[in-house]
């Protein structure tokens, strides 16, 4: 996992192709004194990521066009400024802890999500911060 500077504003990142649920996947970490910053495809995120965004954790959608989220998470593992960032999939055909395993993810949720959970994981690897 990676160290973060507690004095930084680190975002939750959410990769997910659906516009509604990427915005309340965004509100909801808002509303819970989280910053957060939502991206619509793997391509994007990657681009951000390499350009210096540091997220606190990354939720990400398994099943996306272009740019799967396994093709995602193998391009963020491979590269060792972005492998330490702690990560969640979201998936509709989620299938249990193998698959979790396979990803080297924190934890995957399958959808409709479990806000509570996921906001939980949030708490966990996003100290409260000042929002930008």
């Amino acid at each position: 996992m990676a160290i973060l500077d507690p004095e930084e504003n680190h975002p939750v990142l959410i990769i997910e192709d659906e516009d509604e649920l990427r915005d309340v996947l965004l509100v909801a970490c808002e509303l819970h004194g989280r910053t957060a910053v939502g991206v619509g495809g793997a391509d994007e995120a990657l681009d951000r990521l390499r350009g210096g965004l540091r997220p606190c954790l990354i939720v990400f959608d398994l099943v996306m066009p272009n740019k799967s989220g396994w093709e995602f998470r193998a391009e963020q593992l491979a590269d060792p400024e972005l492998a330490g960032i702690p990560s969640v999939a979201i998936s509709a055909a989620v299938q249990g802890d193998s698959m979790r395993a396979t990803l080297q993810v924190e934890a995957l949720l399958p959808k409709p999500i479990d806000m509570d959970v996921l906001l939980a994981l949030v708490a966990r690897y996003c100290p409260r911060g000042t929002r930008t």
